[in-house]
């Protein structure tokens, strides 16, 4: 065992720089982290995209830190402690709470490693025990201690990005539900909320749009967060607020001053329809969509949320085809269907023996009736339908046979477009 004791390896022990120079750059410090903190603060690009640069003393602090960090690892030929890294990463952790880029601390850093290394090849090429070894050794070091900073910015700045992202959005889902469910007792208190998470509210009051992604014929299990990076892509009024309430529904509270101003809201579904079918391509996805009315202030979103869904359930059935349904446009339909007995007895009035089932191609008379409503003339009714249009005149002649009333007249058609539209509600 002794034997064996004597041929192990000694433990290799990490070169050291010399103390003498160490010294020397303990002395130069204070005057480093100045020249590192100017050469950042003058250097780095800072736009509106990355906010506002950290105060002056914190690019100073970080940067000896930063020093402290090289000197304490070349003195003791040691790897940097967590304690050490932790105070070298506050300014990542800054920049991730104020919601801002990282890269601009990476480029700090870098800029004040380059100083560093410059300064530090300056006290040395004077110093007599400087060799191009030591040289190396130094760049070891100093490159090394680089290296440690930016992993550790960048973790801590993910960490805390996260930690600062889930907050925020469990605050902003916070006060989405609240606007749309009217549980807040005082609109000051509900912008005090806002303003806690940068989100400005816009007191004049907001029209609610419901959106869902639908692929063919069916809704996209997963369409209300896809819609959401879609609507955020576009150019959006200020104060707009989105959530995806649920994993295939996108609402949107769209800013509005006037009912007038209800128009704005369409606009942006169109807006919204042509990027999705941009983006789909051959898949064929499209946007649903329906709004609800404009009641002004803060309490008057949760009824134009109503007024909303509302709106889509009926579209849905209505005009399945269609991008947009406004709740002003179905009004009557949803005021009738409320009462369905009521509705149901205006249904079998208006159609009448056309509600018998054992009327001969009765499906094929209520298509063409519905198509002729919506199309108003004999040749777009069969485009519409792809029949030769002396076969809908055919079939007008008996759908007025059985009706007992004319066509032409705005009073019947009225009265019978209400009665198909009640007819699929029911």
């Amino acid at each position: 065992m002794a034997k064996l004791a004597t041929r192990s390896k000694p433990a290799r022990v990490a070169p050291q720089l010399p103390p003498a120079l160490i010294a020397e750059l303990e002395a130069r410090r204070a005057g480093m982290a100045r020249h590192m903190a100017r050469a950042v603060v003058g250097l780095v690009r800072w736009d509106a995209s990355t906010g506002v640069p950290p105060q002056r003393d914190a690019i100073a602090r970080a940067c000896e830190a930063g020093l402290d960090l090289f000197l304490a690892t070349a003195r003791q030929a040691r790897p940097a402690t967590q304690e050490e890294l932790r105070r070298v990463a506050q300014l990542g952790i800054l920049q991730a709470r104020s919601s801002q880029s990282v890269e601009p601390i990476l480029a700090a850093y870098r800029i004040a490693a380059r100083v560093a290394w410059e300064e530090i090849l300056r006290a040395s090429r004077g110093h007599p025990e400087a060799t191009p070894e030591g040289i190396m050794l130094i760049a070891n070091y100093v490159f090394a201690a680089l290296d440690q900073v930016a992993a550790e910015v960048t973790k801590t700045y993910l960490h805390a990005r996260e930690q600062h992202m889930q907050r925020g959005t469990r605050a902003h889902a916070r006060l989405f539900h609240s606007l749309i469910s009217d549980n807040f007792d005082s609109e000051l208190e509900l912008q005090r909320q806002a303003l806690a998470i940068n989100t400005p509210l816009i007191a004049s009051g907001y029209v609610a749009v419901v959106c869902k992604l639908v692929m063919g014929s069916r809704d996209g299990e997963r369409g209300g967060q896809a819609l959401s990076e879609v609507a955020e892509s576009l150019d959006l009024r200020r104060g707009t607020l989105l959530l995806a309430t649920d994993p295939s529904t996108l609402v949107v509270l769209w800013p509005t001053e006037t009912p007038a101003d209800v128009e704005s809201a369409y606009e942006f579904v169109t807006r919204l329809q042509g990027q999705v079918a941009q983006r789909a391509g051959n898949l064929g996805a499209r946007v649903r969509a329906a709004i609800g009315g404009y009641h002004p202030g803060l309490h008057g979103v949760s009824r134009s949320y109503l007024e909303a869904q509302q709106a889509f359930e009926a579209g849905r059935k209505l005009r399945p085809n269609s991008v947009v349904h406004s709740h002003d446009e179905v009004i009557p339909q949803l005021v009738l269907a409320q009462n369905p007995q009521l509705a149901e007895r205006f249904v079998n009035h208006a159609l009448g023996r056309l509600m018998d089932p054992k009327v001969r191609n009765r499906a094929q008379l209520l298509e063409t009736l519905e198509a002729y409503l919506a199309r108003g003339t004999v040749k777009e009714a069969a485009a519409t339908l792809g029949l030769h249009r002396h076969t809908v005149l055919y079939r007008l002649e008996k759908l007025r046979e059985l009706l007992g009333g004319d066509l032409e007249l705005p009073a019947n058609r009225l009265r019978l477009q209400l009665a198909l539209d009640l007819q699929k509600l029911l």
